[in-house]
């Protein structure tokens, strides 16, 4: 802790960065979060005020607030700078939780009185600005397969132990992140084939005839790009390997990961037990058809068919009292959100920030591609929040302090 603090004060600036916020970055965020916060009132109709979701994401957003308002003080070189030492501290913290007591089903969670951390959650940002720091200072060398696969390397220890928690969702955000962050610093789209292959070798292995496709996809493509016969032999085999992984991969998940799974090829199967959440998202996402039968007005929700409906499944509650009309809204301002962020990655001179808020982009892409996903029975229920409108203290903190740094590097170049 002495350590860190000291860390902090070198860091610190003489007067605090005054730049004025990028109105087209911020309002997106701004609305995003009154829908949120509507949404979160209706799930708490039945719930006295101090107990409510509502009033805790609200005292949530005060003091995320003021952490996004004292890190004006924090001067931009301090990401780059401080990017490994937080790596290496993110990793022992990691660690730490598997020593800590099981909490809902997990060991998520280090315990400090009556707070509970997650390590994960903030461990999203740190982990872009070490693949960030790192792409920055080898940037000469990422042509080089091996100097072009640390990124991954780095993304995939934390991913590991997240695993383990167990938390696969998280853990595919930090692998999502280091594969966008590379192909935004140019690696060769080559190495990018090579480091994704064994992954789509993996998935297809569950399927005879799609791996024997895929595989021979692989042999084309190595044959056209004239790789030399060593290195092509050593990727099919490896790629062979993982194919055959599959079965042993399934038999590893959780009985609750496997039935999610499962769930997600036909959640009628299963309609009282891992099809419930789906089925009951998508009867409130389509009973609310397009303006919705308004605010408070929610049967799934307020009868309480609809679970976790003020985490996961907010987006539900949002479609059935405000309609496809809100749902297309929420969508939409993400996209300005995340095309406002790109463009500006896209015109900043300093690399460390451009990859940065690329990054946080990602994060925010997957959040978001997940959890509607999830809502509409498209992808596997993981327990990923939707960004500023789920509820969650360690969440809501994370997207804010991603939009607060997104603004202070691009306040200013070191």
């Amino acid at each position: 802790m002495v350590m860190a603090g000291g860390i902090l004060l070198k860091s610190l600036r003489a007067q605090p960065n005054l730049i004025a916020w990028d109105a087209l970055l911020l309002a997106p965020v701004i609305i995003l979060l009154v829908i949120g916060f509507i949404g979160l009132h209706s799930t708490s109709l039945q719930d006295s005020v101090l107990s409510s979701a509502l009033f805790r994401q609200f005292v949530w957003l005060a003091v995320a607030g003021l952490v996004v308002w004292l890190l004006r003080w924090l001067h931009p070189r301090a990401y780059y700078e401080q990017g490994y030492r937080l790596y290496i501290g993110l990793i022992l913290l990691l660690l730490i939780t598997y020593l800590m007591p099981a909490f809902s089903g997990g060991r998520r969670w280090i315990a400090l009185g009556p707070l509970h951390l997650q390590p994960a959650e903030f461990g999203k940002i740190i982990v872009v600005f070490a693949i960030a720091r790192y792409l920055t200072d080898y940037q000469k060398y990422l042509h080089k397969f091996l100097y072009a696969l640390v990124p991954l390397g780095m993304a995939l220890l934390p991913a590991f132990l997240i695993i383990g928690q167990p938390d696969l969702g998280t853990a595919i955000i930090y692998i999502a992140v280091a594969i966008t962050m590379m192909y935004w610093a140019n690696i060769s789209y080559f190495h990018l084939l090579i480091i994704l292959a064994p992954a789509v070798s993996l998935i297809t292995g569950f399927n005879f005839y799609a791996f024997s496709i895929w595989m021979l996809v692989l042999v084309l493509i190595l044959y056209f790009v004239r790789s030399q016969l060593r290195w092509s032999a050593i990727i099919f085999s490896v790629n062979a390997m993982f194919g055959t992984l599959a079965p042993t991969l399934w038999n590893s998940l959780q009985p609750y990961q496997q039935r999610r799974i499962l769930t997600l090829l036909d959640a009628s199967a299963d309609p009282h037990g891992a099809g419930y959440q789906v089925l009951q998202s998508r009867t409130a996402i389509g009973s609310g058809g397009v303006f919705g039968k308004g605010i408070g007005e929610g049967t799934q929700t307020h009868l309480r068919f609809l679970p976790v409906s003020d985490t996961d499944f907010i987006i539900a509650v949002i479609g059935e009292e405000l309609g496809f009309i809100a749902v297309l809204g929420v969508l939409i301002l993400f996209g300005w959100l995340l095309l406002r962020m790109l463009d500006r990655a896209s015109t900043t001179q300093y690399r460390f920030a451009s990859l940065s808020i690329v990054g946080f982009s990602a994060i925010f892409l997957v959040h978001v591609f997940v959890n509607m996903g999830m809502a509409t029975g498209l992808m596997p229920v993981t327990g990923l929040p939707l960004p500023f409108m789920s509820y969650g203290g360690s969440f809501l903190l994370t997207c804010l302090l991603l939009i607060g740094i997104t603004h202070y590097l691009l306040a200013g170049e070191p």
